[in-house]
């Protein structure tokens, strides 16, 4: 029977569940609600899979939780296979999720800085970029599961503590060196982008400067420090391969949920919807003195 290599404690385990359960049982669950119930909030689908994506990933984290079988007797094996052949598809599916994002903000920013469209079938691409997350998880799914299938005796919630696990190195090994490859290539289409970026800017403080195309940077920044965060925790689970004692390594992936609550529910247009009592006023214009009031109370008080 595999030994537990994680030294991990009894409040870690509940801090574990918790950064998985509250994000996808409520926190996302909530964000996608109203940015799908909204009439003015708009989001590319890619991020809405990446919310999806998540939601999958922390409900998967939990199945112990359900089962009654984080501590004490073993789940069954049926259970705990089928659990470590989701998380075991987590690096390169989070890693793809936070690509996908990434290189839509990308092809986004470059079409508005050279003003043209977006180039190639939009609906094809976009189910590519939907989908291909997906391919690899059920690629990673499979290939845990025939490995513990065929050796029942490695599949144990007691190696990783916080989850059920395959004590498989070579396994373990190459899906990290797939996640780490996705992760590399979205943060170099972030280089990409802030350099598009920097370059729009500095053009426009040129003396004499023609007017340049205005890009609202709050998402694209957002976006970017997503990505950021998801290179970090990818790297930290690279590092938990060469030192899987620690802790630290699965507690800050499982803060990866919150991370995109904390990041991308904080956008003005979220918080207006959330706010949904406080109404924008109405601003009417005077046709006579051409000054602007605002409609209700106030334009009356403004007409007295």
């Amino acid at each position: 029977m595999p030994v537990n290599i994680i030294n991990g404690t009894q409040s870690q385990l509940v801090l574990f569940l918790v950064l998985n359960m509250w994000p996808s049982h409520f926190g996302l669950p909530v964000l996608l609600a109203i940015i799908l119930l909204s009439k003015r909030i708009k989001r590319h689908p890619t991020f809405i899979n990446l919310c999806v994506g998540f939601i999958i990933i922390g409900v998967s984290s939990s199945l112990l939780v359900y089962a009654g079988r984080t501590t004490g007797p073993q789940p069954s094996k049926m259970l705990c296979l089928f659990q470590a052949s989701i998380l075991y598809g987590y690096p390169a599916f989070a890693s793809l999720l936070a690509m996908m994002l990434v290189l839509q903000m990308f092809l986004t920013v470059r079409a508005a800085i050279m003003r043209t469209p977006t180039q190639g079938p939009q609906t094809v691409r976009t189910w590519a970029m939907i989908i291909a997350p997906y391919v690899a998880l059920a690629i990673c799914i499979l290939a845990t599961a025939v490995v513990g299938a065929e050796n029942p005796d490695i599949v144990t919630r007691d190696r990783r503590f916080f989850y059920c696990s395959i004590d498989s190195d070579p396994l373990s090994g190459t899906i990290a060196v797939f996640g780490a490859v996705f992760c590399l290539v979205t943060v170099v289409l972030e280089v990409m982008t802030l350099t598009m970026i920097y370059k729009l800017w500095k053009a426009g403080k040129q003396p004499g400067a023609k007017a340049v195309v205005s890009i609202e940077l709050s998402l694209p920044l957002r976006v970017m420090a997503f990505g950021m965060f998801v290179f970090v925790a990818m790297g930290l689970s690279l590092l938990s391969v060469k030192a899987p004692e620690s802790p630290v390594p699965d507690l800050v992936i499982a803060f990866a949920a919150t991370i995109v609550i904390l990041i991308f529910g904080t956008q003005p247009d979220i918080l207006r919807a959330l706010c949904f009592w406080r109404r924008e006023p109405i601003l009417i214009l005077n046709a006579h003195s051409g000054t602007v009031t605002p409609s209700g109370d106030k334009a009356r008080e403004a007409a007295v």
